[in-house]
């Protein structure tokens, strides 16, 4: 299958001047951190820890749990692989719109694979034998679904294991991560990210929390080697410095609003709510024209959604970035929906 993904700024030859096409934190990744890399250099020389061992037992102890639960990757999307391979030809619900290479996985490893809107889960939810995935807070909808109705799903459903990919929760003002109760149940899986919000995507780190015999199940499938050392090393660094402090995330909730409100005040613009930094917008242009016109004219990228599942193709996403960033996205739609209007530009 052909992959899909937002910053492709390399497929285009003009200089990016805002990328809001990625859903990291915004104000890039921490000059300490970069610096501490540096730093850690002359471990290239040398093969990195077999399986992560290290920060694996910094992680438990984190979340106060066994290292057997924990799985450190490299990137949630190996993991996604993983728990596809071995559950190789299972059947697998997958509730979309959401992140493609769920499917992808699945498909993959012959999974018979069907989908599901998020208006199909509720609290008395029965699902068939198999997996479910589900992205909670969701890409790219920017939807969440609350701890306690997810848990009674879960509980209630034993013969389903539940992928509950946990990538962005960190945007999350509330906090209805459902890393406690892997420790109460044998059917869910959480895949964490350590990326997305200290910007560090080029990085690939992560890693999945669960019960102790799902992870070895799924283990045996990982290669050696896998996470490596320089990644590991800001794995540890990330663990003892946040990304960012809850008074810094409220004013980044408070600026993405702003950017909703201005984006909802073009003509013909449809942002929907999210619960995060980023989220959809309904243009009336189709999605892969505006992106290739915003790019090629201002420099600006942003995410073609409709290659999401269940999406048009005049959807696209965006993530907030700094103000005078934010501004000459608004000022750039603005003008192209101008321009278009004589020049019957897909309106």
């Amino acid at each position: 299958m052909k992959y899909s993904h937002g910053d492709d700024g390399y497929l285009f030859t003009r200089a990016i001047e805002a990328n809001f096409s990625t859903n990291t934190w915004y104000k890039g990744p921490s000059k300490a951190l970069i610096q501490h890399l540096q730093e850690q250099m002359p471990l290239i020389g040398h093969y990195p820890e077999v399986y992560a061992e290290s920060l694996t037992t910094t992680l438990a102890e984190i979340h106060q749990l066994s290292p057997d639960q924990i799985l450190v990757n490299n990137g949630s999307t190996e993991t996604i692989f993983l728990i596809a391979q071995a559950f190789r030809a299972s059947n697998s619900r997958i509730v979309t719109p959401t992140f493609s290479e769920y499917e992808h996985g699945c498909l993959l490893f012959d999974h018979a694979v069907s989908f599901c809107g998020y208006g199909f889960i509720t609290p008395g939810l029965h699902t068939p034998e198999g997996l479910f995935w589900l992205c909670n807070p969701n890409n790219p909808t920017g939807q969440i679904l609350k701890r306690e109705v997810l848990a009674k799903i879960i509980r209630n459903n034993p013969q389903t294991i539940f992928v509950v990919d946990e990538a962005y929760s960190d945007y999350c003002l509330e906090n209805e991560s459902l890393v406690p109760e892997v420790s109460k149940v044998k059917n869910l899986i959480i895949l964490k990210s350590l990326t997305k919000n200290h910007c560090l995507p080029g990085l690939r780190l992560g890693y999945m929390v669960s019960h102790a015999s799902l992870k070895q199940r799924i283990e045996k499938f990982r290669p050696p080697w896998s996470t490596n050392s320089l990644a590991i090393q800001a794995g540890h660094f990330l663990c003892a410095h946040p990304a960012f402090e809850f008074d810094e995330l409220i004013k980044y909730h408070s600026l993405a609003l702003s950017f909703q409100s201005e984006l909802a005040n073009i003509d013909g613009y449809e942002p929907m709510p999210s619960v995060t930094g980023y989220f959809l917008v309904k243009t009336p242009f189709k999605a892969s024209e505006l992106k290739a016109k915003l790019m090629h004219d201002y420099g600006l990228l942003i995410r073609d959604a409709s290659s999401f599942r269940g999406l048009t193709p005049n959807h696209i996403r965006v993530a907030t970035l700094d103000k005078t960033k934010n501004n000459l996205l608004v000022s750039a739609l603005q003008n192209v929906r101008e321009l278009n209007r004589t020049l019957d530009f897909n309106y």
